[in-house]
């Protein structure tokens, strides 16, 4: 580290070392963009107005500020925390297929799944810790309350791991430790399916909550993530290939990989639904009928069978069907269907469980149903927490290196070796045939190939070596 006329340079990184220094740079590369890019930057900078206002008003204790009641106490907030949450396992399941498995069509996925991943469960820390008003509290009691028959804190332990696996591999991806990012993918894999897993069981074990309760809760979180993971990062590779941006030329292989996996996992989730409805609505568990027709012919009908149905899955699923349609711009619009699908059937979950009462609590309740309308703090919240993770990703997108590498590290599962070892047999085929045609000799050939297989047996053997025993075989002088 060291400070050269007023610039402060860390390693290869230049940064202005001074205030008026700083300002002259904010200036001119506020110049340098484009009139879109600097539209989009405005709208995000309100955004994070509005978030920051909202967020300052929602933190001293005691002002009722929020929307919700004794009657349903799970509001916006929760539902923001939950979809954020999940699109972070989703994402980190979409991409342990290339970077742990080692499926090469998937292996675009890399760098820019850590990273946006890594911003959404940041996100979600947020959102929840204003829901919670006081969450170091929460900090405390997963270290020195341990509870291991709670689902909850099973919850923040996985999510506070999985914060730190994910700034590791995020550092290693920028960083030569091929070691330490080979496993710090394989461990974000596993989290990826317990953390959702026991979010919903947070939800899954609540007998006062009927909707809730069961053990296929859990299931369709971690089916959920999957969508809305595979969702975000079909929307993300539309732009890089639709911008130019870092390593475009593999975006649209990126994007025939989103549409199998958001295929497969839309496919998944609209039978998880339909189950969830035959159940509830043949099922003679008090309060679950009732809820589960406020959602198919209740109040929240229209957003069910619109929004969530047709929008989220029937018509991403009849896009992703067409061959005419396997286009960029198509791809993008069933994964944004989907993502909003996604959003909206969390909202449905959460929204449904609570609308019908069971009891009185503090002495009134909505008739039929429980009321709630989300206060103008909690929409603000929600509005600047995504404009965050816009412009996070945004200006990781602009100032660091997020072409994908050509080397992954993952394990070296047996069907990997296998498909290294035909790819390397036909290498040796191929160096065989060229140097028959080259040389016209079938010596030289089988010279060839024989050193190719020499050198696969015994790696300590130089290619000079190798050159040289080709080079007599054929007669060619030194």
């Amino acid at each position: 580290m060291r400070v050269v006329d007023s610039t402060l340079y860390l390693g290869a990184v230049a940064l202005p070392a001074t205030p008026r220094a700083a300002r002259n740079a904010f200036v001119r590369e506020v110049r340098s963009m484009s009139i879109a890019t600097r539209i989009w930057y405005g709208l995000l900078v309100v955004g994070l107005g509005i978030g920051a206002v909202t967020a300052l008003i929602a933190l001293p204790p005691g002002w009722e500020v929020m929307g919700t009641s004794p009657s349903f106490e799970w509001g916006l907030l929760i539902i923001g925390y939950v979809f954020f949450a999940i699109l972070t396992s989703g994402l980190c399941l979409a991409s342990s297929l290339g970077t742990v498995f080692g499926i090469e069509r998937f292996m675009p996925f890399e760098k820019r799944h850590a990273i946006l991943a890594l911003l959404s469960l940041t996100t979600a820390f947020g959102i929840i810790a204003l829901e919670l008003s006081y969450p170091i509290r929460m900090v405390f009691g997963a270290v020195l309350v341990i509870s291991p028959s709670s689902p909850m804190w099973w919850m923040g332990v996985f999510y506070g791991a999985y914060l730190v696996v994910l700034v590791v591999e995020v550092w290693t991806l920028f960083t030569p430790h091929p070691t330490i990012h080979k496993y710090a993918c394989t461990a974000a894999a596993g989290i990826g399916v317990c953390a959702p897993t026991t979010l919903g069981a947070v939800f899954g074990v609540l007998a006062a909550k009927p909707f809730w309760n069961g053990v296929f809760t859990p299931v369709q979180m971690v089916a959920s993530a999957f969508v809305g993971g595979t969702a975000l990062l079909g929307i993300v590779f539309w732009a890089v290939n639709r911008l130019r941006l870092a390593d475009w030329e593999r975006s649209k292989g990126a994007l025939g990989s989103v549409r199998i996996l958001l295929a497969g996992g839309l496919v998944v989730a609209a039978a998880l639904l339909a189950r969830q409805v035959v159940t509830g609505l043949t099922s003679d568990v008090a309060d679950l009928r009732p809820s589960t027709e406020v959602l198919v012919t209740g109040p929240l009908s229209p957003a069910f069978w619109g929004v969530r149905v047709g929008l989220g899955i029937l018509i991403p699923l009849g896009i992703l069907a067409v061959p005419r349609l396997r286009t960029p711009s198509a791809t993008a619009l069933a994964a944004i269907l989907s993502l909003v699908g996604i959003l909206v059937d969390r909202t449905l979950f959460v929204a449904a469980g609570e609308l019908v009462p069971r009891t009185t609590m503090a002495g009134a309740v909505g008739y039929p149903y429980a009321e709630y309308v989300p206060s103008p703090v909690e929409l603000g919240i929600l509005v600047g927490a995504m404009a965050f993770m816009a412009m996070a990703y945004s200006l990781c997108e602009r100032y660091l290196p997020m072409g994908e590498g050509d080397v992954h590290a993952f394990w070296p599962w047996p069907w990997i070796k296998k498909h290294d070892d035909h790819e390397q047999e036909d290498a040796d085929t191929h160096g065989a045939e060229a140097g028959s045609e080259v040389a016209g000799a079938p010596e030289l050939a089988a010279a060839t190939a024989a050193a190719g297989l020499a050198a696969r047996a015994a790696p300590e053997v130089s290619v000079a070596a190798e050159a040289e025993a080709v080079a007599q075989v054929a007669g060619v002088p030194d």
